[in-house]
C-alpha cells in the first residue's frame, strides 16, 4: 500500500486523514504534538516539527512506499514540503515562489502589484508612526495565519498597541499595516490543473466586529456579479503562472468593492482548514481534498462540479475564555433537516480561549438548504439549539 507524508495535525487536516485513508492510501503525521486530532486518523506518527526538514528527511529515507506529501491547511509547512518533496523524490508540486507568496503577506503584496491587480495602500511597519493615518486600517503580522494578532482600527490611537500584538505573534516580527477596504469580504477555493483553473468557488464571509477579525461564517456560493468571479479566474491564473504554481490546492482571500472589482488580500498554496472542504462539497459536489491527494500523487486531477446549492459554514465557538462545562442540544441541532454536518473540537472539562483567532474555535456545523432565506433561519435557529455553557477558570490558590 502507498503512504502519504502528511505535515500538520491541526484539526483544519482532519479530512486529508480521512480521504487519503478512503482513497487506500497509509498516512504518516509529522506533528510536534502527540495529541493533535490528527495524531489519531494516522497509521505512523512521527513527533517532529513540520519546520524541522532534516530530521523528516532522515527519518523517511530508505522508504520506498511513499507516493507523495502534504502541507494541508498550513502555510509553515510549505517550504518543508518543497524541501521534502526534493529530497526524496516524490513528486514535487510546490514552488519557491508560492510557498514564499503563502507565508509572506508583504511578498503576495509585491507580487499583485507586480502583475497590475487592484491594490490598496499598504506598508511593512516598524512602528505605529511609519504609517500615515487616512481612515480604517488594518494590521497583521507580515506571516501568521488563522486570524492572529489581526487588528481592524478604527482611529488612529489603535495602532501602536496593534502593531505591538502582531509583532509579538509574527514568526519574524514583520508587522504590516493597510487600509481596509470595504465591501463583501469572500473566500476563494480553488483547484489548478495543469495551470489552469479546474474549479472556483466564492464564499460570502462574515466576520467578527471590530477590533477583531475572524471568520465566524461562509456562505457558498457568493452572491457577487459573474464578471467578478470571472475576474478573480483571470487573477488566479496569471497569479499562479507568476508564481510557477500548476497543479493543486489554492486558497484566497479577498473583498469585493461595492463596484465589483476585486482586490486580494492573501493566499495559501494549499486546502483551507475549518471544514471549508466540506462547504465546497455541499454546494458544489466538488472533493477539494481528493483533488490534492491526486496532484500530490501527481495523478490525474479531475472534478465535475454540479449546479450549486446554498450552504453554510457556521464556527461554533465561545466569546470568553474559561471551562467548558456542558453542550446543550447537540441531539436536537443534529436533527434539524438542514444540518449535515456538527464538528465538536471541545469537550465538558476542556480548557476554552475566546473566539479571537480562527484557530479558537469549538467546532463548526454545516449546513444546507433549497435556499440561502431558509438556509439563514436555519442558521438561527441552530444558535438557540445548540449552547455552550462556559464558566470562569477557577483562580490559583
Amino acid at each position: 500500500m502507498s503512504t502519504l507524508v502528511v505535515l500538520g495535525a491541526a484539526d483544519g487536516s482532519l479530512s486529508t486523514y480521512r480521504t487519503a485513508g478512503a482513497l487506500g492510501y497509509r498516512t504518516i503525521c509529522v506533528d510536534r504534538s502527540p495529541t493533535a486530532p490528527g495524531v489519531r486518523l494516522a497509521d505512523e506518527f512521527l513527533p517532529l516539527s513540520t519546520r524541522d526538514t532534516d530530521a523528516i528527511a532522515a527519518a523517511l529515507a530508505g522508504r520506498d512506499d511513499l507516493a507523495g506529501a502534504l502541507a494541508p491547511s498550513t502555510d509553515i509547512a510549505l517550504p518543508t514540503l518543497l524541501a521534502l518533496t526534493e529530497r526524496l523524490g516524490l513528486p514535487v508540486t510546490m514552488t519557491r515562489e508560492a510557498a514564499g507568496a503563502s507565508l509572506d503577506k508583504r511578498h503576495f503584496r509585491r507580487v499583485c502589484e507586480e502583475l497590475g491587480f487592484p491594490v490598496y495602500r499598504w506598508r511593512a511597519v516598524t512602528g505605529a508612526t511609519d504609517w500615515e493615518w487616512r481612515g480604517p486600517a488594518v494590521v497583521k503580522p507580515a506571516d501568521a495565519q488563522s486570524g492572529r494578532g489581526v487588528t481592524r482600527c478604527a482611529d488612529e490611537s489603535m495602532l501602536a498597541t496593534a502593531v505591538a500584538t502582531a509583532r509579538g505573534l509574527s514568526y519574524g516580527g514583520g508587522v504590516v499595516v493597510e487600509d481596509e477596504v470595504t465591501g463583501t469580504h469572500c473566500g476563494c477555493e480553488c483547484v489548478l490543473s495543469d495551470g489552469e483553473v479546474a474549479f472556483l468557488a466564492l464564499t460570502e464571509r462574515t466576520l467578527s466586529p471590530p477590533p477583531r477579525a475572524v471568520t465566524t461564517a461562509h456562505l457558498m456560493p457568493a452572491d457577487v456579479p459573474a464578471r467578478t468571479r470571472s475576474a478573480v479566474v483571470t487573477m488566479v491564473e496569471r497569479l499562479c503562472a507568476r508564481l510557477r504554481y500548476r497543479t493543486g490546492p489554492l486558497n484566497l482571500d479577498l473583498v469585493v468593492a461595492r463596484d465589483g472589482e476585486p482586490y486580494l488580500i492573501e493566499m495559501g498554496a494549499r486546502t483551507s482548514g475549518n471544514g471549508l472542504d466540506e462547504l465546497v462539497r455541499h454546494c458544489h459536489g466538488v472533493d477539494t481534498i481528493a483533488a490534492s491527494v491526486a496532484a500530490a500523487v501527481r495523478a490525474p486531477v479531475t472534478v465535475t462540479p454540479h449546479a450549486p446549492r446554498p450552504t453554510l459554514w457556521q464556527a461554533l465557538s465561545s466569546d470568553r475564555a474559561g471551562r467548558l462545562t456542558a453542550v446543550h442540544g447537540l441531539p436536537s441541532a443534529l436533527a434539524m433537516p438542514e444540518v449535515v454536518a456538527v464538528r465538536l473540537f471541545a469537550e465538558p472539562g476542556d480548557e476554552v480561549r475566546a473566539h479571537d483567532n480562527v484557530a479558537n474555535k469549538l467546532g463548526y456545523a454545516v449546513l444546507t438548504a433549497p435556499t440561502t432565506a431558509g438556509l439563514r433561519t436555519a442558521a438561527e435557529r441552530l444558535a438557540r439549539t445548540l449552547v455552550f455553557e462556559v464558566a470562569p477558570m477557577a483562580s490559583p490558590a
